[in-house]
């Protein structure tokens, strides 16, 4: 099957819940992405705080450094992936990471592989 390029959560989230084996992402989502990889791999206490601290962030403005810092102490996560997961959604970036795998990443362009079943 040929990869599936995506460069809006919209798109990745399609190409996720189609099943495409291999997805590239583009452009600011790769980058965004890459930063918040730690988050998906994060205990649940720490996806907990994130995902309070994300919801009680205004729809209209998002998450700042100034807002995210709190955060990132309690929860041991840089401000900076907060921030990305913030701009993505936390349930898509866990979904994401749960069923793919990072073939490579360069600045802009990321490459996912589905994971295989075993």
């Amino acid at each position: 099957m040929t990869p599936k390029i995506v460069s809006t959560k919209e798109e990745l989230k399609s190409a996720k819940e189609q099943g495409i084996t291999e997805i590239i992402v583009t452009g600011k989502l790769a980058n965004d992405l890459k930063k918040s990889k730690k988050i998906a791999l994060a205990g649940t206490v720490t996806i907990g705080i994130l995902t309070a601290a994300l919801a009680a962030t205004p729809f209209t403005g998002g998450i700042t450094a100034f807002a995210a810092a709190p955060v990132a102490a309690l929860t041991g996560v840089e401000i900076v992936a907060i921030i990305a997961a913030a701009s993505i959604g936390l349930a898509l970036i866990i979904a994401v990471y749960k069923e793919y795998d990072e073939v490579s990443y360069e600045n802009g362009k990321l490459v996912l592989r589905k994971k295989q079943k075993n």
